[in-house]
């Protein structure tokens, strides 16, 4: 372990509370013969609970340093692998390789963990739990509710996909090193509510592109989305689809809610499927 330790250029910070590792490790309600995946394992202290069960276990970790010393500790584990390198750019080769993870857990560096949460739910790639620490106002955005200040696109990108839960606060004292802020345990679980979606390119564009200036009203932000991406559509027609969804054009964005903002993108597909799906 010499020489090893957090890297600021990944944003690691180490989970430290054998607490919360054993709480993270319980929420995964890990069953025998479970595909399971970690990102980020560090020196794996979490890892090494979780393999002590019967699942097959792979690990993701872009730190050279780590994957070299997991290699020899956790060596005892003959269901367990590593893949090295940037998780979002090595998981779509593991999961086509391997198949899909059943159950995937992680304390997320917190430069990176919205992207890679929104890269699962953009390519549709739903574990059937995800256990994960992210920064304590990351998790109160993917938990917000249409009319709170923190509800956001990322919001209602994670919701379209998943059941989200506030499983706890990590104070900073739970990380070395410590950071400035507190982290959460968020516990992701897809409901499938919004599997036929039908075109899921438009619908993430949608709820990008509208949140762009959250402060104007709907009717500014579909006025100058009408002369960008959403330029096939025109004007008349996005403030068409909105008002007979029941939109007032003079709410704001965060008002509109998740099934809404599907029934719209659906509109609008139907009208012109446009993006690829």
């Amino acid at each position: 372990m010499m020489g090893l330790g957090p890297r600021k250029r990944w944003g690691q910070n180490f989970l430290i509370n054998r607490g919360a590792r054993e709480k993270i490790v319980k929420q995964l309600d890990l069953q025998e013969n479970d595909r399971l995946w970690e990102i980020g394992p560090g020196l794996g202290a979490m890892t090494k609970m979780a393999a002590a069960n019967p699942v097959d276990f792979t690990a993701f970790e872009i730190d050279p340093g780590y994957v070299e010393y997991l290699g020899r500790a956790m060596a005892p584990f003959d269901r367990f692998s590593l893949v090295a390198g940037d998780f979002i750019k090595t998981w779509e080769a593991e999961r086509d390789a391997n198949g899909k993870p059943d159950k995937v857990l992680g304390n997320l560096p917190y430069n990176a963990a919205s992207a890679i949460i929104a890269s699962f739910v953009e390519k549709n790639m739903l574990p059937s739990r995800l256990v994960l620490t992210v920064q304590s106002e990351m998790g109160e955005r993917m938990t917000s509710a249409p009319g709170n200040k923190n509800y956001s696109s990322f919001s209602i990108l994670c919701q379209s996909a998943f059941d989200v839960k506030d499983c706890g606060v990590l104070k900073p004292g739970s990380f070395y090193p410590v950071p400035r802020v507190s982290s959460r345990i968020v516990c992701l679980t897809p409901h499938g509510k919004y599997d036929n979606i039908k075109n899921r390119i438009l619908f993430q564009t949608l709820i990008r592109d509208i949140f762009v200036s959250r402060r104007k009203t709907i009717q500014n932000n579909l006025s100058a989305m009408s002369g960008q991406r959403f330029a096939r559509f025109g004007k008349d027609v996005l403030f068409k689809v909105f008002e007979e969804e029941g939109i007032d054009l003079t709410w704001r964005p965060e008002r509109i809610t998740v099934d809404q903002f599907v029934s719209l993108s659906d509109r609008l597909a139907d009208v012109d499927p446009g993006l690829e799906s």
